[in-house]
């Protein structure tokens, strides 16, 4: 496809794009009996409803009976290989509150986080990932949701060219000591991929991340753009017990939060593969 506001192609894919918009969380919400034995009708709703908006919530009538159990619903929808990128060096990485001063990882606080794609400072490209609520936090930690290919066809509408989002050294992330992660360049948008679909590697965050000096006009303009224009386009959404958010490794970040006696808890799983 030619990425310009001019081109019949884009046009048709972004007029497409804008009448599959959801208006609320009921559109890309699915309902299963049990977690821990979908259905193949239900399994076919949620890669239904990821297909049209590259996310989809789901809600258990059961409970989660184990991590085991969680990693057998994610191959179902089409997880098979996993980022162990994570504090237990796992499969599926517990995100909740750790008391540690050397935790230094904004995900394992309370605190807010900007809108970002997961795995963006890792050289191996994550596609899809799940976050399946065990505790809801007392107060606040609302997930946020903005389907990435709505921020390009905002940013093209608006400015055209993609190019300098393309390129290979759009971003920079400095190498990390703490986590002995090297320095990585990257692009921000891409279609380069087994999939040739859009993937997108991008953060909101100001501090330990550089960018190119052809691509920081084009990366000032696409987070006024998320900030400030994509509003219509994203939801908000406060996962209960036994539901869960499965995307394409859209756009996404969470609001502070306070907990009482019991801590919020989410099990989040990445994938190497697109849904």
């Amino acid at each position: 496809m030619i990425f310009t506001a001019k081109s019949a192609e884009f046009l048709r894919w972004a007029e497409e794009k804008e009448r599959n918009i959801p208006q609320n969380i009921d559109g890309i919400s699915v309902n299963i009996h049990d977690i821990n034995n979908v259905k193949t009708s239900e399994i076919a709703k949620i890669k239904e409803t990821i297909n049209r908006y590259n996310s989809c919530i789901y809600s258990s009538s059961a409970p989660l009976e184990s991590n085991i159990t969680l990693l057998k619903f994610a191959e179902l929808v089409g997880m098979r290989t996993y980022d162990c990128n994570n504090l237990e060096s796992n499969e599926i990485s517990t995100i909740t509150p750790v008391e540690n001063n050397k935790i230094n990882y904004i995900p394992y606080t309370d605190k807010p986080l900007n809108w970002h794609t997961d795995g963006y400072y890792d050289r191996k490209p994550i596609f899809s990932w799940l976050l399946h609520c065990v505790n809801p936090a007392t107060q606040g930690g609302e997930n946020y949701l903005l389907d990435h290919e709505l921020a390009l066809r905002e940013y093209v509408m608006r400015h055209d060219d993609i190019n300098n989002l393309l390129a290979a050294d759009a971003l920079t992330i400095p190498e990390s000591k703490d986590t002995s992660r090297a320095k990585i360049s990257t692009y921000i948008f891409s279609f380069e991929n087994q999939y040739k679909k859009l993937h997108m590697r991008f953060s909101m965050r100001k501090d330990n991340i550089d960018t190119s000096p052809k691509a920081s006009a084009a990366i000032a303009n696409l987070k006024r753009i998320i900030e400030n224009d994509c509003g219509k386009y994203s939801l908000t959404y406060k996962l209960q017990k036994n539901e869960g958010i499965i995307t394409n490794n859209i756009l996404h970040g969470r609001n502070a939060f306070k907990d009482d006696k019991v801590k919020r808890k989410l099990l989040r799983i990445r994938s190497y593969e697109r849904l």
